[in-house]
């Protein structure tokens, strides 16, 4: 997922990508996507963190950011 590619270039810290990663999934659970669908689940963690990047970092808004992706 791109959020472990970030992670590694050292952008986010563990306790951020650990939020990150819930909400992707609560995100995708909530629309069905399954784990595999790594092109889904990118584009969502990409949004979600730009939500994040954008200081926009409550649950609402990131989850907010995620739906939004999809639609």
């Amino acid at each position: 997922m791109i959020a472990s590619e970030l992670k590694e270039a050292g952008i986010y810290d563990a306790n951020d990508m650990a939020s990150i990663r819930a909400v992707v999934e609560a995100v995708c659970g909530e629309l069905g996507i399954a784990r595999d669908d790594r092109i889904a689940r990118e584009r969502i963690a990409t949004h979600i963190m730009r939500s994040w990047e954008a200081g926009q970092r409550t649950p609402l808004d990131l989850v907010r950011a995620g739906l939004d992706s999809y639609v």
